[in-house]
């Protein structure tokens, strides 16, 4: 029984991350009004936070990989970040569903000892 919820909350932060991708990929869209700027900004967010996850969050990041402790303070700031930009591209219900998935799923990450 417990593997069902480690497997299903490792379906969920996949889907999270996925989500913060396109939180920030919309609000670098809607962010301003001029079109070859949204493009930019559109790719160029969530590029950043690709980056970002490749280098210190992914598993396969080897010895740069963050240890439990500061990944998951990373993975704070990061899906607050995404919180915010689904609320700052006017998608506030979905931001608030979004940020508490993210608090469940860091809850159960850090319980499970998945960090």
């Amino acid at each position: 029984m417990i593997s069902t919820f480690r497997n299903g909350n490792q379906l969920l932060a996949f889907l999270l991350e996925l989500a913060m991708l396109a939180a920030f990929c919309l609000a670098g869209w809607v962010a301003t009004d001029v079109t070859w700027l949204r493009f930019v900004l559109a790719l160029g967010v969530p590029g950043v936070a690709i980056l970002l996850w490749a280098v210190w969050a992914a598993p396969k990041a080897g010895k740069r990989r963050l240890k439990p402790g500061p990944l998951l303070v990373f993975k704070i700031i990061i899906f607050a970040a995404a919180a915010a930009a689904w609320w700052a591209a006017g998608q506030n219900f979905i931001g608030t569903i979004f940020a508490a998935m993210a608090v469940i799923n860091l809850s159960a990450a850090a319980a499970f000892r998945q960090m």
